[in-house]
């Protein structure tokens, strides 16, 4: 039985789930003992996931690349400014809200649009698609 509300079934959490504050201060310490950014541990988690996606699926010629408002959404952002820099065809689409990305999203949200600005054809309702 799948347990959508991760309560039910104890053993249906396939991970620790940590509070969000929690997440933040291990960012902030892991890039501090690295001697890094937060924003350059964006890069490396996001050229991370690239790597980990382009081995998974190699004869992938168009990727799909869904941003959420926070940090994750910023990896998202470093994922697919790679993706794109590889000839990867990207679709990307992205959380608006009201209130500004994170410093580090914010970021690499910029680098994503300058380095995709000659390839974007279609932005509608937060819809970038680049060839």
């Amino acid at each position: 039985m799948t347990d959508h509300t991760l309560t039910r079934i104890p053993q249906s959490i396939p991970h620790s789930i940590w509070p969000a504050d929690e997440l933040r201060r291990a960012e902030k310490t892991a890039a501090e003992s690295l001697g890094i950014s937060l924003y350059e541990l964006m890069e490396r988690a996001g050229k991370a996931a690239f790597d980990m996606a382009r081995s998974a699926y190699p004869a992938a010629a168009h990727w799909l690349i869904l941003c959420g408002h926070g940090n994750n959404g910023g990896d998202g952002y470093v994922v697919a400014r790679l993706a794109q820099a590889a000839g990867i065809r990207v679709t990307l689409m992205a959380q608006t809200v009201d209130k500004p990305l994170p410093e580090e999203a914010h970021t690499a949200h910029q680098a994503c649009l300058q380095a995709a600005e000659p390839f974007i054809r279609r932005i509608s309702h937060g819809r970038r698609t680049w060839t």
